[in-house]
């Protein structure tokens, strides 16, 4: 019996829909699905998701009344096995409705006393990527210390906190409405790239 191709839920945290963000999560999702990897986009602001956090969702003894739109995204991250998030900086930071995804998706039913616990949850053994981008070049954010920051706190915590087997990160710098077709052309072809690589690796046993 074959096994079945990996999947791959993309979480876009961009407010426009006609955005350089939105263009980079769609390259993604169809490099995955030229290699027949299945792929489902998570538009956050399109799906109206709510980032706030509510009391009821923060028990401490790991139970959780989480809302049908909650049980959800749970239910869609149990499926998956590559969780991509694609987002810009604002601020240095990733926006507030990613944080409030992980806040209130990834975090749910989460307890301080799990962190001694690595890998805890549904998350356990999944891989995570991200696509981000800034307007400055990624040479400024690294000689004032954001990139290492990002990284650390972002990625590494993630990976740590929550058991996934690795992190791939992709950046795009220097985004504006100046940018070159040129160089338009040129990061969807390194996030195509970047696809594939993430797609090879989901492919290969855990383990491996």
């Amino acid at each position: 019996m074959s096994k079945k191709p990996p999947s791959h839920l993309v979480v876009l945290g961009h407010p426009s829909p006609d955005s350089f963000n939105a263009a980079l999560a769609h390259c993604y999702i169809e490099a995955a699905q030229s290699v027949h990897h299945g792929a489902m986009l998570r538009d956050l602001y399109a799906l109206g998701f709510d980032p706030l956090l509510k009391e009821s969702e923060r028990m401490p003894d790991g139970t959780t009344s989480a809302s049908r739109e909650i049980e959800t995204e749970i239910d869609l991250l149990k499926q998956c096995d590559v969780l991509t998030f694609v987002y810009p900086l604002w601020f240095g930071m990733p926006p507030a409705i990613i944080k409030g995804y992980i806040d209130r998706v990834l975090g749910a039913g989460f307890r301080v006393g799990d962190l001694k616990q690595s890998g805890r949850g549904v998350l356990r053994g999944k891989r995570l990527a991200v696509i981000s981008s800034s307007g400055s070049r990624r040479t400024w954010l690294e000689e004032h210390g954001m990139w290492v920051s990002l990284r650390q706190s972002f990625d590494e915590y993630l990976k740590t906190v929550f058991g996934f087997t690795r992190c791939d990160h992709y950046h795009a710098d220097a985004i504006g409405d100046d940018m070159s077709e040129a160089d338009a052309n040129r990061i969807m072809f390194e996030v195509r790239e970047f696809a594939r690589s993430v797609c090879a690796a989901a492919a290969m046993p855990v383990n491996a």
